[in-house]
């Protein structure tokens, strides 16, 4: 038993042991011994926090097993996986086998964990029993991924929804095991423990089982180190630097954390963490700052699995908040005495002033014949010059679309969501709209659209992330 896994061994064995599911335990330890339990039972949460350990016990109490009795050691309580035992073939045969009375206990229950891995046919075959079952035979189903099973099936179980670990009672339960085990270790590193965990009981006492090998006492630090943890300070540097807008030296602090080995997904998890805990604060930054900042990670955190570049993923994330904050200014007016500085050998831009698009249709159907060929290739790049003038990064986005002037519009076909995203601010609308209208005299309204095969919501590959990087920082792919 020395080598029993400490999960293992503390695992609750009992309902009295049950740590931080006080709705679940009151709830079915009433109606196990009123003798008013359910068929069919459905427990969903977080991984960790005891779904599989209830079920367990729940399959002992109808049973009137003690906690010290192993399941493993009665046949007529069976686990099974629901990722690996998906098929409709296992459960034709799990339905032929209930019928089948036990063979020693008062009940057969069967536990299917991560029973949302069921194919639909599995479900549909399942569904009968469900609906009429024989009286010695209980359903418990967990799974991490409640909303991916039929309703037909959760409509005919008990829901019972657990909660993530309140870090004050994981701390509390830590410690108990610390001291059982002898594990010398402090309180604040117990705390940092039960925070990385995210609620997750078999999380932190794995990370306690495998920090307890090391000798001496065990510190905030060595926790922070074994786990790959940034110093808080650090992560307040890269958002300090964000908040001034300071979008090198952002990056550069970032790119200093990944220098010495920080891993992007925990990072970005830290990052998250860190705005929470400034929220509450609340007089560090401002909440618009930390919301749109938050909304950037979990946009990071959506795409970077996806990516074989996970700290671009990360930077570009960081650079879009930077961007994004950008777009809420006010709109600068165009300095005639710059542009002509920049373009003097084009007439048609010396006297470059602001026009007013009031009034220009946003919305009309184009006709093919209505389209003009750039019978003058100058007057397309003078307007794309005037455009990189202002905002280099804006140049960047457009350079990677296709664009087709009309009449009395501007059509921009983009390839990413991203890009679309970044073209239509008001303020980048206002000043593509404003170039090409002075550039070609006549007053030109801006069409944005994106290329009906991309998908709008996800990254697709590594082409987008570096396409995204060069528009956000504003660089260009130089060849050579």
């Amino acid at each position: 038993m020395s080598n029993l896994a400490l999960y293992r061994k503390y695992r609750s064995a009992d309902f009295s042991e049950v740590v931080g599911q006080k709705h679940v335990v009151s709830t079915l330890t009433n109606a196990i011994a009123t003798g008013k339990h359910s068929h069919a039972y459905l427990l969903t949460g977080p991984r960790g926090v005891g779904k599989t350990s209830i079920a367990r016990i729940i399959a002992k109490q109808l049973n009137g097993l003690n906690k010290e009795d192993s399941i493993s050691s009665h046949l007529d309580i069976i686990e099974i996986d629901g990722a690996s035992n998906r098929g409709i073939d296992e459960i034709r045969s799990l339905r032929e086998k209930v019928q089948v009375l036990p063979a020693k206990l008062e009940y057969k229950v069967y536990i299917i964990d991560e029973v949302h891995m069921l194919t639909t046919p599995a479900f549909n075959a399942l569904l009968k029993t469900l609906e009429e079952p024989p009286a010695h035979v209980v359903f418990i189903f967990a799974t991490t991924e409640a909303h991916k099973l039929p309703e037909t099936i959760t409509s005919r179980t008990q829901r019972f929804d657990f909660k993530p670990i309140l870090a004050s009672d994981m701390t509390k339960h830590l410690r108990y095991i610390a001291d059982q085990e002898n594990i010398i270790i402090e309180d604040k590193a117990l705390d940092l423990i039960a925070k990385i965990s995210r609620g997750g009981f078999r999380d932190a006492i794995s990370l306690l089982d495998q920090v307890s090998a090391i000798k001496g006492p065990i510190t905030v630090s060595i926790i922070s180190d074994f786990t790959g943890l940034q110093d808080s300070t650090k992560i307040k540097q890269i958002f300090d630097a964000r908040d001034a807008n300071q979008i090198k030296e952002m990056l550069s602090f970032l790119q200093a954390l990944y220098d010495s080995g920080a891993d992007t997904s925990l990072l970005a998890q830290q990052m998250l963490d860190s705005i929470q805990s400034y929220l509450q604060q609340g007089d560090v930054y401002s909440d618009e700052f930390l919301l749109g900042l938050a909304e950037n990670l979990h946009w990071v955190q959506s795409n970077i699995r996806q990516s074989s570049l996970p700290q671009l993923v990360l930077q570009v994330g960081l650079a879009k908040s930077f961007i994004n904050s950008q777009a809420n200014s006010t709109q600068p007016t165009m300095p005639m005495a710059l542009a002509s500085a920049q373009l003097n050998s084009h007439k048609e831009v010396d006297n470059i002033k602001d026009a007013s698009t009031a009034g220009a249709p946003k919305s009309k159907t184009l006709e093919p014949e209505t389209k003009l060929r750039p019978d003058s290739e100058e007057l397309f790049i003078k307007s794309l010059s005037v455009i990189k003038h202002y905002n280099n990064s804006l140049y960047a986005v457009l350079k990677g679309a296709e664009i087709r002037v009309y009449k009395d519009s501007i059509e921009v076909v983009c390839r990413f969501s991203f890009h679309k995203d970044r073209i239509a601010e008001p303020r980048n609308t206002s000043l593509v709209e404003k170039a090409f209208t002075k550039v070609y005299g006549r007053s030109m309204h801006l069409i944005i659209k994106l290329e009906a095969i991309k998908k709008p919501t996800q990254i697709d590959s590594q082409e987008e992330l570096v396409s995204s990087a060069m528009a956000i920082l504003g660089g260009e792919v130089i060849d050579g």
